[in-house]
């Protein structure tokens, strides 16, 4: 069976739509799914077996690269071809895909509706992404209702080259995916330097993405931990940095695709969230804790002063709820 699977999204999203796959791969052990999505995405998806073709597509592109696109789908006559993304390019994509099936998530305009031959509507019991987009696979594919957790394979992980012992060390990662997401740094260096102190782990690894900014900041944090902290340096790719926290007692982090990452090899997580939708975006189906700020308005809360209050919300966590935290993770994942 060929499958295409149109969702434009980053990387966490990339990541958060594995669980659908992980349950289509046992359904259907036979099937090939080519996924169309935004370029930045490729690499969570790289993780999945059963994804035998990524186009990463951008959404901005002209009408003459979306005839292009839609030229390419079409010749690979796709048995099932379904819109994960809302978005009118998703649906234009999977309606004039020529697939034998076509599905898509929520109601298309009146235009778009006839060339469907299923529409998936209704709410899911819970609103996480990879909860939302298992349900919809599940509604065209014959899936179990029960959502498994994401998917990065093992074989598609790669050695990451530092040396460090498995399960006696911990991995922080300060980045975030707003500015107004990050921790500061001076609590993450507390909780690292308290781990390390109660012998819960031997070893505190600091992960960065690429940008000057998140190395210079792992940097920065792992002077201030000490000697028993070590920085990634920017260096990892996404198979070796699932590698890498897949051997780790613990991961630490912020609301960030990492953190996503995380969940996906089974690694416990605590996650310090501020004023983002924690709901959508929380550690899937793995043993976590999280720290996070009330992000409910006051009643009748002007809409400015509920701004500032959430800027100056993550503040108020203290590095003691997150040291609290990661005991209580670390007590729980003992062997």
């Amino acid at each position: 069976m060929r499958l295409l699977v149109v969702k434009f999204s980053g990387l966490r999203g990339a990541l958060a739509t594995t669980a659908a796959f992980r349950s289509l791969k046992e359904r259907h052990p036979g099937a090939a799914v080519t996924v169309v999505t935004t370029p930045g995405s490729e690499p969570g998806l790289e993780g999945c077996p059963i994804v035998g073709e990524i186009v990463a597509f951008d959404p901005q592109s002209s009408a003459w690269e979306v005839w292009a696109l839609l030229s390419h789908l079409r010749r690979q006559r796709f048995d099932v071809a379904i819109a994960l993304g809302v978005d009118a390019l998703s649906r234009r994509l999977v309606a004039w895909s020529g697939a034998a099936k076509r599905a898509c998530a929520g109601r298309p305009s009146w235009g778009l509706y006839p060339w469907f031959h299923q529409v998936v509507t209704g709410t899911v019991a819970d609103p996480h992404e990879a909860s939302r987009d298992h349900a919809v696979l599940a509604a065209v594919m014959g899936l179990g209702h029960e959502v498994p957790g994401l998917w990065y394979a093992a074989s598609r992980m790669e050695e990451h080259g530092l040396l460090v012992e498995p399960r006696r060390y911990a991995v922080i990662h300060p980045g975030a995916s707003r500015e107004d997401q990050v921790f500061e740094i001076d609590k993450w260096a507390k909780v690292g330097r308290e781990l390390v102190a109660s012998r819960r782990v031997d070893r505190i690894i600091v992960s960065a993405g690429t940008t000057s900014s998140e190395r210079i900041l792992a940097e920065a944090l792992c002077g201030l931990i000490g000697p028993a902290a070590q920085p990634t340096r920017g260096g990892l790719g996404l198979p070796q940095l699932a590698k890498l926290i897949s051997g780790a007692r613990l991961f630490m982090g912020a609301d960030s695709p990492i953190l996503q990452l995380a969940a996906a090899v089974n690694t416990p997580v605590v996650g310090v969230f501020g004023p983002s939708d924690y709901v959508r975006s929380r550690p899937w189906a793995v043993l976590h804790r999280i720290v996070r700020v009330d992000t409910t308005p006051f009643e009748g809360e002007d809409p400015a002063d509920y701004r500032r209050r959430m800027d100056r919300a993550l503040a108020r966590i203290t590095p003691d709820q997150v040291i609290r935290a990661a005991e209580e993770v670390l007590q729980l994942s003992a062997p």
